[in-house]
């Protein structure tokens, strides 16, 4: 299952897991006895208590994938070291599906069926137009939140014209009214463009 691609919030909170890992990850190092390579999710610091939120899902997801790879943790050893990571109901969880999770690839499968079921499409969609972009919202971090929730829909489903059209269609009117339609035929033709209208817009 595809995890999509992350918004701006949930990439900052990513880059800010990596940093606070990254004095513990040297510290450890430090520690290991020359030729020790085994690491383990002992020393990481992020949870999760099992929320039903797609988005905290992924968080947890990223991060711990990104943990693992950082302390290069073989499949086998990130699968006994998950329950490490789980707290209250997500424990509870865990103790009733751990024989089902036969591999750490099985396991970040049930947890996403559990607790971050697949939205149909119809709800996608509702997400995506149901809100536009505030005068104060960037266009880098718009863009980028509504390109994470058309990420979510079946994959082949529209062309990058046709997604397009939907993020352009919901962009404050500043933007519409400096960046005509058919000059942009990319989202990095878009974002370029927007951040020369928000640059514009402060020197005014």
């Amino acid at each position: 299952m595809s995890t999509g691609r992350m918004s701006d919030e949930q990439f900052e909170k990513l880059l800010a897991t990596i940093r606070a890992l990254g004095p513990q990850h040297t510290e450890q190092q430090q520690k290991q006895p020359i030729g020790k390579s085994k690491s383990s999710f002992s020393n990481c610091s992020v949870s999760f208590y099992g929320q039903r939120d797609n988005d905290a899902v992924e968080e947890f997801i990223n991060a711990i994938e990104t943990y693992k790879d950082m302390e290069d943790i073989s499949d086998q050893d990130a699968l006994k070291g998950l329950p490490l990571l789980f707290h209250g109901i997500a424990s509870t969880w865990w103790k009733g599906v751990r024989r089902d999770a036969k591999s750490w690839q099985d396991a970040l499968t049930l947890l996403r069926d559990h607790f971050s079921p697949t939205k149909p499409p119809y709800q996608i969609y509702v997400e995506i137009f149901e809100s536009k972009q505030s005068g104060n919202t960037p266009i880098d971090t718009f863009v980028c939140q509504k390109r994470a929730l058309i990420a979510k829909l079946p994959e082949g489903r529209h062309d990058v014209e046709t997604e397009l059209d939907f993020v352009y269609g919901l962009l404050d009117s500043k933007y519409q009214q400096q960046i005509p339609r058919h000059t942009v035929k990319t989202y990095r033709e878009l974002l370029e463009k927007g951040r020369n209208v928000e640059r514009h817009s402060r020197r005014q």
